[in-house]
């Protein structure tokens, strides 16, 4: 079976944005549960998601450039909440 470089760099992309996002959330000390609801996911998108990152399939929902966008401001504000917290404001 042939590969396909462009879509394996997209999955590397997608699921290293997700661990990024997560992790920035442990390191703000924010639950799963509030990290979910911050990307507006069903806690059944939100274990798919899980899983994928456990070398599971890229979830149907929510769509890839939503879930993209949404981490990207997620990701963003949870990081700058951490820097906050951080520095004790």
């Amino acid at each position: 079976m042939l590969r396909n470089l462009s879509w394996e760099t997209t999955d590397a992309l997608v699921r290293q944005q997700f661990q990024l996002y997560r992790s920035v959330g442990e390191e703000a000390r924010i639950s799963d549960e509030d990290c979910r609801r911050v990307l507006l996911m069903s806690e059944q998108e939100w274990a798919m998601w899980s899983e994928f990152l456990d070398d599971g399939d890229l979830p149907a929902e929510p769509p890839l450039p939503v879930m993209l966008r949404r981490l990207g401001s997620a990701t963003w504000k949870l990081a700058s909440l951490a820097d906050r917290q951080r520095a004790g404001v």
